[in-house]
């Protein structure tokens, strides 16, 4: 089984999955004309129903034994997750700029017709 990422465990992750997944059934039900519109908060309430059963039920104690104490940690992750969070943003700058310079020209009317002089 996996580690926590960093430093929590898999089941942040499945809380996380599980209301992006309930969140996007109810927007998209919810603009539906028919009953199924309905559904839509009903899957809130089962992301309620099992959230609450994740968080009181956990599966693994909250004390870490001694052997998982002693774990050697990389600390060069830090600066390489820096880096890819600077590429990212680099990246995110260049779409908008290339976005704004390709996609967004002005576009001029034409005259329908031209006149003589």
């Amino acid at each position: 089984m996996a580690g926590p990422v960093l430093n929590v465990g898999i089941g942040l992750f499945i809380l996380a999955f599980i209301w992006v997944l309930a969140l996007a059934v109810c927007i998209t039900l919810t603009r539906s004309p028919t009953k199924i519109a309905k559904m839509g908060p009903v899957s809130i309430l089962i992301a309620i129903v099992i959230s609450i059963i994740l968080i009181f039920i956990p599966r693994e104690s909250q004390f870490p034994s001694s052997e998982e104490q002693a774990v050697i940690y990389d600390y060069s992750i830090v600066y390489r997750s820096s880096l890819i969070a600077v590429m990212a943003l680099f990246v995110v700058v260049g779409l908008v700029f290339y976005f704004i310079g390709h996609a967004l020209q002005p576009i001029h009317a034409k005259p329908l017709r031209k006149f003589l002089r």
